[in-house]
């Protein structure tokens, strides 16, 4: 069994067995049968009983490759983009980020960046295999590379590194974060990582519990792998709706007062975990009951939202495809293809013509955006949180 990759002191239990599932959740694919055949991998989450750390063990880091045909830009929802805005003057606030050098790890496709950059006066470089936009210096003031970051010297110094949304999906976190901290030496600087909160997905039926996410954390679990890697954790907390976990970290300062990791976060996950196979296996046939009568009852029920959420709970509880559309705001998937199921992308558009009764989303973060889309639209329908 595998020692936990967060405390490095205790083998980690397995406590649920998902089955198969898509591995390219993030792509969409122009031809059905592709999407269909598409790969699927193994996903067996065990749990350190120590720090509440999760992972799945049966990743396999060679089955998941990105690239610019992956797309999981969430930068669409104006909920999003506000949020994203709201943290930009967070840490230029917090930082005094003028004349000084951000490294963006997984930067998606730039727009967090570009408005760092350009809010605080800092310049910075922004690493991910899926940008598929220009290369090279940009007019905010950042540099963006189409590729992986890479590691040691090779890496450019940095004052404040930020990683959104992708700590999770790295293969080897400890080493990840103690190459950060070797590369920061003597001098002062910060960091600021952001991952989905374990104790949330976990306590509720973990349609964000996909493929690319190898790892899971709370607050306990991430600040134990931070402060092992010999960084400082200043702060810690959660956004979006308590879905988002964040940690403030620093290295060769006194902290402003600190936070301490609280068992509270770890036995509030460890809880989750022990109801999770259940729990999750019991959502799926429910759901799947709850399609076909819906269905039966002339509701011509839609799903809206085709991001790694919505992939993960079209696999589980709709395979036969017996809704009536899945739509989504972003219109790089529009007419397109998902993975496995191979439900094809519409506009939203389209449910004008559909007259849904009945709209199924799967992040209740977007319900008042949505809400509002249908209005918009001259849809009324039934919103139903999964």
């Amino acid at each position: 069994m595998r020692t936990c990759d967060a405390c490095g002191a205790a083998e980690l239990a397995v406590f649920g067995d998902l089955g198969e599932i898509p591995v390219l959740c993030g792509v969409h694919w122009a031809d059905p049968d592709e999407a269909a055949n598409s790969p699927v991998g193994q996903m067996t989450l065990a749990a350190c009983p120590r720090c509440g750390y999760v992972r799945n063990v049966a990743f396999d880091p060679a089955a998941l490759v990105y690239d610019t045909t992956m797309d999981t830009n969430l930068h669409h929802s104006p909920a999003f983009q506000k949020f994203s805005a709201d943290l930009c003057e967070r840490l230029t606030q917090r930082y005094d980020l003028r004349g000084k050098r951000i490294l963006d790890v997984g930067c998606g496709q730039g727009e967090f960046l570009r408005e760092l950059c350009h809010v605080s006066g800092a310049t910075g470089h922004g690493y991910d295999a899926m940008y598929a936009g220009a290369e090279g210096p940009d007019p905010s003031g950042a540099v963006f590379h189409s590729g992986y970051a890479p590691r040691g010297a090779a890496l450019p110094e940095f004052d404040l590194f930020t990683t959104r949304h992708w700590f999770e999906h790295v293969d080897d976190p400890y080493e990840f974060l103690l190459d950060l901290r070797e590369r920061a030496g003597d001098r002062v600087v910060h960091g600021y990582i952001e991952v989905p909160d374990a104790g949330y997905d976990l306590s509720t039926a973990g349609w964000e519990v996909i493929y690319p996410h190898v790892s899971y954390f709370d607050a306990y679990a991430l600040t134990t792998i931070a402060e092992r890697a010999g960084w400082t954790v200043e702060d810690s907390g959660t956004f979006f709706h308590g879905m988002f976990r964040y940690l403030e970290l620093s290295a060769n300062r006194t902290p402003s007062g600190g936070t301490a990791a609280k068992v509270e976060d770890r036995d509030r996950t460890l809880a989750a975990v022990s109801g999770f196979a259940r729990r999750h296996h019991d959502e799926r046939d429910r759901w799947e009951q709850r399609i076909a009568t819906l269905v039966a009852e002339g509701a011509n029920p839609v799903m809206w939202g085709a991001g790694s959420r919505g992939v993960q709970f079209l696999t589980l509880a709709d395979r036969t495809r017996q809704l009536a559309a899945v739509v989504d705001v972003n219109p790089r998937k529009w007419g397109r293809y998902l993975p496995v199921t191979a439900h094809r992308v519409e506009t939203p558009d389209v449910l004008t013509s559909l007259r849904p009764t009945a709209v199924i989303i799967t992040n209740p973060a977007y319900r008042t955006e949505i809400a509002a889309a249908l209005a918009a639209l001259g849809v009324d329908a039934e919103l139903l949180i999964a």
